[in-house]
């Protein structure tokens, strides 16, 4: 025999909400902006070893490679090629020690200044192993090449980089205000292609000395030449390495395009 409708109503009022036999009502979601994601990387290990850093314009490096086992047959040098180096047991070296592959590029200038200096883009093709070392040279592998590694290029001690992990919140919207961090701007672009892509790697000019580190996310936007001057958020960059003065960072997202001299603030 069924019971009435009126029994099953009054059962369930009576059982309430959490009580047996009735499902509890869900709790309301976060809102978007306060989600959090677990750890996730940000970017690849391409982006922390092959994109280079932005630092003083006149740096130092102990050693470069000065000739190449085949540089009488080819003159771009990648993974598996023999390179010889200006440095040897007097100067430290020893086989098994790696070296970050360095070469000097562009100046980059602080924002809104053609003549004063920021620092310069090092570049970082590849990077080498020792094999063996004499009093004041050694012969080394390249065991790693982004690009091709030539004769001349300077070589820096190697030290590994990790790929920062990171939990991602919401990008701010256009109602959000500022958070009051560190601000700043993007200063040049790796691939120097215009205008900015999402996944495209980035030199800002906040770093170590700014308390920035691996892994902190910034907004991008740009304050558009108009009276009301309201900021146009354009998407969010994440750091991958820091330099005293610079970082590199990746566009983790993207609401519009971006170019160098667009606006950064911590998130």
């Amino acid at each position: 025999m069924r019971k009435p409708l009126s029994v099953l109503l009054f059962a369930a009022a009576l059982a309430g909400p959490g009580r047996p036999g009735v499902a509890a009502d869900k709790p309301p979601a976060p809102p978007a902006s306060t989600a959090i994601s677990p750890p996730l990387p940000i970017g690849v290990e391409a982006d922390v070893y092959c994109t280079g850093w932005v630092d003083d314009a006149e740096a130092v490096f102990p050693a470069s490679i000065f000739s190449a086992e085949r540089i009488d047959s080819k003159q771009g040098l990648i993974e598996g090629d023999v390179v010889y180096v200006s440095a040897g047991t007097k100067q430290g070296v020893s086989a098994g020690q790696e070296y970050w592959v360095v070469r000097p590029a562009r100046t980059v200038y602080k924002h809104g200044s053609v003549l004063d200096v920021l620092g310069r883009v090092y570049l970082t093709p590849g990077r080498v192993r020792v094999l063996c070392a004499q009093d004041d040279s050694a012969i080394a592998e390249i065991v790693l090449s982004c690009s091709d590694v030539n004769v001349g290029d300077s070589l820096l001690p190697f030290e590994p980089v990790p790929v920062p992990l990171a939990r991602r919140t919401a990008p701010l919207s256009s109602c959000d205000p500022t958070t009051g961090k560190v601000t700043g701007y993007i200063v040049d672009d790796v691939d120097q292609i215009t205008p900015i892509a999402k996944d495209s790697v980035v030199f800002l000019d906040v770093g170590d000395e700014d308390g920035v580190a691996p892994g902190d996310f910034f907004s991008v936007y740009r304050i558009p030449s108009s009276e009301y001057s309201v900021r146009i958020l354009l998407g969010e960059a994440s750091i991958l390495t820091t330099k005293r003065k610079t970082s590199v960072a990746i566009i983790t997202s993207m609401r519009d395009t971006m170019y160098v001299g667009d606006h950064v603030e911590m998130k």
